[in-house]
């Protein structure tokens, strides 16, 4: 009888299971499932963010410091964040030859796409002018305000 000859394996590509674990060397040939192993689209930080008197500004990315203008210019706003959903926010008010700033924290709620920002007063009302400096305690004070997110951002001057 003569010898047969070794039966030969097919691989068929759909036949193998994908993976989800990482590459464990540079040979590693599994393939990987969803993409595994390509960078991943990630959500947007960026934000329309409206205040509740209806003036607003966007935000390319929340998780850095950023600011943004209201009141005709004359009120900066300056967001530091801690995290995704919480940080302090500076308020500088300059004009009519004089200025004044105060600050709160602020946090988040609700889903990534609408959340609510909720400030509270964290510091006292410091005014300059006239060369003069004062200084109002702090109240406390809370306000809320919408954060949209979007998808495409241009920062607003």
């Amino acid at each position: 009888m003569a010898a047969q000859s070794p039966a030969l394996q097919v691989k068929n590509p759909q036949d193998e299971k994908c993976t989800h674990e990482p590459r464990t060397d540079p040979n590693d040939q599994r393939p990987r499932c969803a993409g595994m192993g390509s960078p991943q689209a990630s959500d947007s930080h960026a934000y329309r963010i409206t205040l509740e008197n209806g003036e607003s500004f966007t935000a390319c990315d929340i998780t850095r410091p950023f600011s943004g203008k209201i009141g005709r210019g004359m009120i900066t706003l300056k967001y530091t964040p801690n995290d995704r959903k919480s940080g302090k926010v500076d308020w500088v008010f300059a004009g009519g030859g004089g200025m004044a700033n105060t600050a709160y924290t602020y946090t988040l709620d609700g889903p990534e796409d609408k959340m609510t920002a909720t400030y509270t007063a964290a510091a006292a009302v410091t005014g300059r002018g006239s060369g003069l400096t004062v200084q109002a305690k702090a109240v406390h004070q809370t306000f809320t305000d919408q954060w949209t997110r979007i998808d495409h951002c241009e920062a607003t001057p």
